[in-house]
């Protein structure tokens, strides 16, 4: 897919000399347009620090500059130690949804057409990496159990770099 504005900002890819490596991934193309994709109308999946590569500050700039990616938020504290009130974590926008800073609980993921993902599949976040698509009669299986409070937890050593990347792109959460 050519790049442009919506691909702007999307996921670093890895490359070793002129190879790229192959993030793993459970795609099954076939399946997922069996339903429609489903899985991606209902949430968008979280990403995790690695997902962006380093510099990470600079990539998360860039990512959230796109206007494709969200910061969402774990309510509560995700280590279960009832420290923290909220932890951030980075996910792709919902379809429609305007502002950075956005805890939306379900909605379509702004990469789904019709056709799919937008993404190639070593640039979609871990969370949609790990998800096995099942027929429609099963349920997709996430390997990552409840991935959304892993995101959390795996985000908790970067709130600062996010919030930062937030304000030099002009938001606050307010």
């Amino acid at each position: 897919m050519p790049k442009g504005p919506k691909r702007e900002g999307l996921l670093k890819k890895k490359k070793r000399g002129d190879q790229m490596i192959k993030k793993k991934n459970y795609l099954n193309i076939e399946l997922c347009k069996e339903c429609g994709g489903s899985c991606c109308k209902r949430m968008p999946g979280g990403c995790f620090p690695e997902d962006f590569g380093k510099p990470l500050l600079k990539n998360l700039i860039e990512t959230f500059k796109s206007g494709n990616w969200a910061i969402d938020w774990w309510e509560g504290d995700p280590t279960e130690k009832n420290e923290l009130e909220k932890a951030y974590y980075i996910r792709p926008k919902i379809k429609g949804a305007d502002n950075l800073f956005d805890p939306t609980f379900g909605g379509e993921c702004v990469f789904l057409n019709d056709k799919g993902c937008e993404l190639l599949p070593e640039e979609r976040p871990l969370s949609c990496r790990m998800l096995e698509p099942k027929p429609k009669v099963e349920n997709c299986i996430h390997h990552l159990g409840n991935e959304k409070q892993k995101a959390a937890l795996a985000w908790l050593p970067f709130t600062d770099m996010i919030l930062e990347a937030a304000r030099k792109v002009g938001y606050e959460n307010k």
